[in-house]
């Protein structure tokens, strides 16, 4: 049924597109996805972390604000003003999908959206901005028990209706299908909610979360932060994009300024992806491990094995023939 569906909805796609959600895009991302190697701080929760069993003692960064993912969101939403869209804006826990104490808007957002792009921890059958209580604000991994209530579900997404729409979302898994059941994957949940075309990822999406290693002490600091800002305001320039959001970036402009299928714009951001973040360096993605299995800690490297990665595990879900409405359609 959902694939007769699907079928239906893109052969009588230009008869069911009425409406001003079509103009209509939303960024959202959540809390969580940033991190600093604070001195002292850090090196003590890894061992602590040891202690109580969330793992071996390495050198892994804490989650700690750095502003990363509101550059993400602004230059994501900057790309969709320009062509035209309105846009619907969701950062930190106002990109649940639900609130509790506070309204928050991330589902109706994505349900009057004729594109969907979403950064958040994921799994295969869910993604989530932050904790319902908003115990979180920051992203400091603090959690309390309604942490997944406002998470985007298949319990919840199932019983949503979409517009036949196009979603990429950078989360980890969230693509993932291979040895599970479909009625048990996110993916599928959208495409049935009524969702066209669906990218997402199958592995463990990596992405470095932070803008600058620092100046004084290395991993930790403001000063990527600041500098963004300034260059932001004097030049107009936003931070440059690395892993999956580089690509989603590439796939999204690809669609609403070249009139591009799905399947030809994901094609096109894949590649263009390696020749444009191949030399890029990060302290981590976090964590980052060389081929030994060893932390490499506070070196910086290019990664390669990671975008290798990157370049594979986005998959698209529905037509790769299908090519969604834009604004300058109408020009």
């Amino acid at each position: 049924e959902d694939c007769s569906a699907l079928i239906a909805r893109t052969i009588f796609y230009n008869e069911i597109i009425e409406g001003e959600w079509k103009r209509n895009a939303t960024i959202q991302t959540g809390t969580g996805i940033e991190f600093q190697y604070i001195p002292v701080v850090t090196p003590l929760v890894n061992k602590l972390k040891s202690i109580i069993g969330f793992g071996p003692v390495r050198q892994e960064p804490t989650k700690f604000p750095t502003g990363e993912s509101k550059f993400i969101n602004a230059r994501i939403c900057h790309d969709f003003e320009k062509n035209g869209f309105n846009v619907f804006s969701a950062y930190r826990l106002e990109a649940q999908r639900t609130g509790i104490l506070f309204e928050r808007k991330g589902a109706e957002y994505q349900l009057e959206s004729n594109y969907i792009f979403a950064f958040n921890h994921g799994t295969f059958y869910l993604y989530e901005a932050g904790d319902m209580l908003e115990f979180d604000q920051f992203g400091l991994g603090l959690k309390t028990g309604l942490s997944g209530k406002g998470s985007f579900d298949v319990r919840h997404i199932v019983n949503m209706e979409y517009k036949p729409s196009v979603a990429f979302i950078e989360s980890c898994l969230v693509g993932k299908i291979e040895g599970l059941l479909p009625e048990n994957c996110l993916s599928q949940a959208y495409i049935h909610a009524g969702v066209n075309s669906f990218v997402a990822s199958t592995r463990y999406t990596a992405d470095p979360g932070y803008l600058e290693p620092g100046l004084i002490f290395k991993g930790f600091g403001i000063y990527g932060y600041l500098n963004a800002t300034l260059n932001l305001k004097r030049y107009c320039k936003y931070p440059d994009l690395h892993f999956g959001a580089l690509l989603a970036e590439d796939f999204i402009l690809d669609l609403i300024e070249n009139n591009a299928t799905v399947g030809m714009a994901l094609r096109n951001a894949k590649n263009v992806y390696l020749p444009k973040d191949a030399n890029s360096t990060f302290l981590w993605t976090p964590p980052l491990a060389n081929f030994t299995g060893k932390i490499t800690g506070l070196e910086e490297t290019k990664a390669l094995e990671k975008k290798y990665v990157c370049l594979h595990e986005f998959t698209l879900y529905g037509d790769p023939a299908f090519n969604p409405w834009e604004v300058k359609n109408e020009e």
